[in-house]
């Protein structure tokens, strides 16, 4: 994807953080003229983000960084922590109220992954670009 903008922030390794970067990626979905995947970036970063202060063994006082890049076509959502790990789908389990989050991410991107880096990894996922309806 050869982007036009990126912007990054780092949050806290706490559960606040969720709802900081989700307003984090409606603002940016506002600023680029895609209110069309607002929600479903929102959502996406939320699971990410999540599964980073839960599961990503990021040590204390370590950060999560949320990455957000896009081009004419799409929007990519990047959530880097240093924890040790790397994410995977859990098997389906109907009525479980939790270890959905990949599988959410999968069905509202177009494709995602996870990137391992010296210290920690970095899951993405890209959304195709879907301009606002009011929009003219």
């Amino acid at each position: 994807m050869s982007d036009v903008g990126r912007l990054s922030t780092r949050y806290p390794k706490a559960r606040a953080s969720v709802s900081k970067a989700r307003k984090f990626v409606r603002l940016f979905a506002d600023c680029i003229g895609a209110d069309g995947v607002a929600s479903d970036l929102a959502l996406i970063v939320s699971e990410l983000v999540t599964n980073s202060v839960l599961h990503g063994k990021t040590a204390p006082g370590r950060q999560v960084e949320v990455t957000l890049g896009h081009s004419a076509e799409r929007i990519r959502v990047e959530v880097r922590d240093t924890g040790e790990g790397l994410p995977h789908k859990r098997p389906r389990v109907p009525l479980a109220v939790s270890g959905w989050g990949l599988e959410i991410v999968d069905a509202l991107s177009e494709t995602w992954g996870v990137t391992e880096q010296v210290v920690g990894k970095t899951v993405w996922a890209e959304l195709a670009v879907k301009p606002s309806e009011t929009a003219g």
